[in-house]
């Protein structure tokens, strides 16, 4: 069984709005890579920094734009 964005951000404890942020951001720049970004441990990586607050400062500028967006529409 495949595992998603979705589990790993719960696995690594995140709820409420924050998971859903960190799902979103996923998604949006990496859905065509869900399974291997899952597999290598890389969204895993991302989940702990959406955990410790550390997701603005971990983006490139092409991130910062993208979580700028989820975060005004949440």
């Amino acid at each position: 069984m495949n595992t998603t964005f979705k589990e790993v951000g719960q696995e690594a404890g995140l709820k409420g709005v924050k998971l859903e942020m960190y799902v979103r951001y996923m998604l949006i720049r990496w859905a065509d890579e869900e399974e291997i970004q899952c597999k290598t441990g890389y969204a895993g990586e991302w989940a702990d920094r959406f955990k410790s607050g550390q997701e603005f400062r971990a983006s490139d500028s092409e991130g910062q734009r993208v979580l700028r967006e989820i975060y005004r529409g949440k």
